[in-house]
């Protein structure tokens, strides 16, 4: 639950109005907020001083907080007017580093003053707050060697001061109470401040958190929920995202009449990942879902689901890769269009041989609107096994920067060829994962495994 504010905290955010402009961000008004009060409190009690002093008959050095007052006041006033918060802040810290020491200089030391010098490290502290931790260095210096200064050049009175122990006593305690008093409430107002930004910031990140829970779930049931069952083939696909959404996909289309033995696979990869790239990938496959119900040669598909794509991502810079085939395994033929994609593997068990499955000169998906696709076939014999996948499985890399790459692929296919295909899958990414040992992905990762039978 949200602290409820205090009187303080209240009458500094009433103050900052004043100052703040419409664009700044929280933390410039937070910043406002507190120098606005820091400057008004000062000048109050330079007031205060003042009167103090010239009650004790000393009349130069009740002149000094008074001045201070009054130009710190009209430092306040410009600020409000101009809006110049560079000017303000410098001038409020050059104030209240060398007015508490001239006064302290006019009474003849930092004993007989009551240590009143102590009033200026309210610039190094306002310093660290107002411009940060690296320009508040040259102030924490300035006070340092006015500090030094003073011991050496402070000890002479501008005037006659005959003041009792008691008087210097009561001295002593109010300024250091005072500017003990002042930092604290400084520094609680910047705490509690930095609790409801973090709280915020905290219900900001479930937030997203869960934003980002649902658009996993949504994405997660647009994969295909379980591997096909056509007559002839042996199919295994996965997709691990190393966020919680990603911009890798693959689906599994029915082309022809059921029983005909046919089946398209498709493989796609978004550049980059996250949000954007689950949204795009979502997309086309929303536009090759549609685009397959009509039939019709692959490559005629591949073109038209680019055509609307490209007008979708335009001047966007962003794209896809994919690799789109189909399968007729009566005919024993294996048709695709590989849009920039990296290519299939094709091993051949009675050759032992890999071949690429590549289509050269087909661009990406969303580069150019009336680019057109080319088709290419070859024939299919049984035992044969097809490896589908995105560059993220043979860019992986482990600890020492070493990638995975498509031999240890071809290692492990070869190894496994009599094994199933969703064996042969789990046989790579399990390799992958003990290579990676404890390296995050980098980038999302789909595999598909298709074995002749």
């Amino acid at each position: 639950m949200e602290k409820s504010k205090s009187f303080t905290e209240l009458g500094i955010e009433r103050l900052s109005k004043a100052g703040s402009l419409p664009f700044d961000t929280d933390e410039q008004r937070l910043r406002k907020a507190v120098l606005i009060f820091l400057a008004s409190i000062c000048s109050f009690l330079g007031i205060l001083w003042g009167i103090g002093y010239f009650g004790l008959g000393l009349a130069v050095s009740g002149g000094i907080p008074v001045s201070y007052s009054v130009i710190s006041a009209a430092s306040l006033l410009y600020f409000f007017k101009t809006k110049s918060y560079k000017f303000f802040c410098y001038s409020q810290l050059s104030l209240i580093l060398f007015f508490p020491f001239v006064l302290q200089c006019s009474l003849g030391g930092f004993s007989a003053s009551g240590a009143v010098v102590l009033w200026a490290i309210l610039s190094p502290i306002g310093a660290l707050m107002f411009t940060g931790t690296t320009r508040a260095i040259p102030w924490f210096v300035a006070y340092a060697l006015l500090i030094a200064l003073s011991g050496v050049f402070g000890d002479r009175p501008w005037q006659p001061v005959s003041l009792s122990s008691a008087v210097i006593i009561v001295l002593f305690v109010l300024n250091i109470g005072g500017v003990s008093a002042i930092v604290f409430v400084l520094l609680r107002y910047f705490v509690r401040a930095r609790e409801r930004a973090m709280a915020a910031l905290d219900k900001e990140h479930r937030r997203v958190r869960q934003s980002l829970s649902l658009a996993m779930e949504v994405q997660q049931n647009l994969l295909p929920k379980s591997n096909p069952q056509v007559d002839g083939l042996d199919i295994a696909g996965k997709s691990i995202y190393c966020d919680e959404t990603g911009g890798d996909y693959y689906d599994f289309l029915e082309v022809g009449d059921p029983g005909e033995g046919r089946i398209g696979v498709v493989v796609g990869d978004v550049a980059d990942h996250g949000i954007p790239s689950a949204l795009l990938m979502a997309t086309v496959r929303a536009l090759i879902r549609q685009r397959c119900s009509a039939f019709g040669k692959i490559d005629q598909v591949v073109s038209d689901v680019n055509r609307q794509l490209a007008n979708d991502v335009k001047d966007s810079g962003r794209f896809m890769t994919l690799f789109y085939t189909e399968i007729e395994r009566p005919n024993s033929i294996i048709r695709w269009v590989n849009a920039g994609h990296e290519p299939a593997m094709l091993f051949d068990p009675a050759t032992d041989t890999f071949s690429d499955l590549n289509s050269a000169g087909n661009l990406a998906l969303g580069v150019f609107e009336d680019a057109q696709f080319r088709e290419a076939q070859q024939g299919i014999a049984p035992g044969q096994i097809i490896a589908i996948a995105t560059d993220g499985i043979w860019e992986a890399r482990n600890p020492k920067g070493e990638m995975f790459g498509r031999d240890r692929i071809q290692k492990i296919i070869r190894r496994n060829a009599s094994k199933t295909a969703n064996d042969i899958q789990k046989a790579i990414l399990n390799a992958l994962k003990r290579f990676q040992k404890n390296v995050k992905l980098e980038d999302d990762l789909t595999l598909v495994i298709i074995k002749i039978e």
